[in-house]
């Protein structure tokens, strides 16, 4: 009994910290070379560094960092070499919690992978903590 109880108080914790599991966070060194100014050029912003990748099905989402901008998402529904970003959104303008911001991605990009927009949720998270 005192096993159950403590794996349902520990459940949302577990779920969050697998929450980008099974999510492909690769990017190599010659496609960070290539897409980040191709990204900086779509959101007409300069010195743009690709600090994170996720990929999840044909969605990708990037964490980027440019020189006059606040750090934000860019998700894309299929090649970034080939196709227009989706959306792009500052962390600072995202819900707040992990919880609320995985709803609002699910809701306002539609067709985004849940499992990718649990994944940027708790990314958000971790980019605001610091």
């Amino acid at each position: 009994m005192k096993t159950i109880l403590l794996s349902l108080l520990l459940a949302p914790q577990l779920a969050s910290a697998d929450a980008c599991a099974g999510v492909d966070p690769s990017l190599d060194e010659a496609d960070r070379t290539r897409l980040a100014p191709l990204v900086g050029r779509q959101l007409e912003v300069r010195g743009v560094t690709l600090k994170r990748s996720l990929r999840s099905g044909d969605w990708r989402v990037f964490l980027i960092g440019a020189r006059d901008a606040d750090d934000s998402f860019v998700f894309y529904a299929g090649d970034p070499a080939s196709q227009r970003f989706v959306d792009a959104i500052g962390t600072f303008a995202l819900p707040v919690g992990e919880k609320a911001i995985r709803e609002w991605l699910v809701e306002n990009l539609k067709g985004m992978p849940a499992l990718l927009a649990a994944c940027v949720a708790q990314e958000a998270m971790k980019a605001a903590a610091g």
